[in-house]
């Protein structure tokens, strides 16, 4: 025994020296993508979610249209905008008058890098879209900086969808945090890269952290291998 440690023990040693020449954070996030990749892929193939097809804005047709009465009052709420076709989408395929869509972005980018995607890519150069109608709003800076004032002002009433597409960890987390408050039976959410390959470990990340900290009950309505995932609260 004494002279297997004698041998094996240099060894591993050796190998711990070659290891901590790397930088830790590059095996911390290897392996903390690789376990969220491996838990998001195991509740895709477990959900009941209906899998849709198609492409994401086929996938924003049939949730206005068929999942959502065009008719019914919505309080919509879409963070990360960039051109504006989604929540345009949204607008113009809804007829309650007294419905409210709000677009929340900085519109040059990402504010940090996101997994291999650089600091402000999907950048729109700061050019805000042209609203579909009136009831089509933007809010332009940082979440943080936007999105708690403008709660106070919300209508609790209306059913809200809510459109998560910062595909950051920290802007989704906090958006659903200050959310949390007002959300209720009956309201949508949707993440945008919830099943995502190479990135699982920022919107799937961030949604189980939100439900650690804020038990809810949802029904799974729609999944998606682009990375769509929408659900209903319960």
């Amino acid at each position: 025994m004494q002279i297997v440690k004698r041998i094996f023990k240099p060894i591993i040693y050796f190998i711990f020296r070659i290891g901590a020449s790397f930088k830790t954070s590059f095996f911390s996030n290897f392996f903390i993508a690789a376990g969220y990749f491996i838990k998001a892929e195991y509740e895709f193939n477990k959900t009941n979610a209906i899998e849709y097809k198609e492409d994401r804005f086929k996938f924003h047709d049939l949730l206005s249209t068929q999942f959502i009465s065009i008719d019914e009052k919505l309080h919509y709420f879409e963070f990360g905008v960039r051109w504006g076709q989604i929540i345009n989408k949204w607008a113009l395929n809804n007829n309650n008058k007294d419905s409210f869509f709000a677009g929340f972005d900085t519109f040059t980018g990402i504010p940090e890098d996101w997994g291999n995607v650089k600091k402000g890519s999907f950048s729109n150069e700061g050019n805000v879209p042209t609203p579909a109608d009136d009831r089509v709003k933007f809010y332009i800076g940082l979440v943080q900086d936007t999105l708690p004032g403008y709660l106070s002002k919300i209508d609790t009433n209306a059913k809200m969808v809510i459109h998560l597409d910062f595909d950051i960890y920290n802007a989704t987390l906090f958006a659903l945090l200050q959310l949390m408050p007002y959300i209720k039976k009956g309201d949508v959410i949707i993440l945008d890269e919830y099943f995502s390959v190479t990135k699982n470990h920022h919107e799937y990340r961030a949604f189980h952290d939100y439900l650690s900290i804020h038990k809810v009950n949802y029904i799974p309505k729609y999944k998606c291998r682009g990375g769509q995932y929408a659900i209903e609260i319960s």
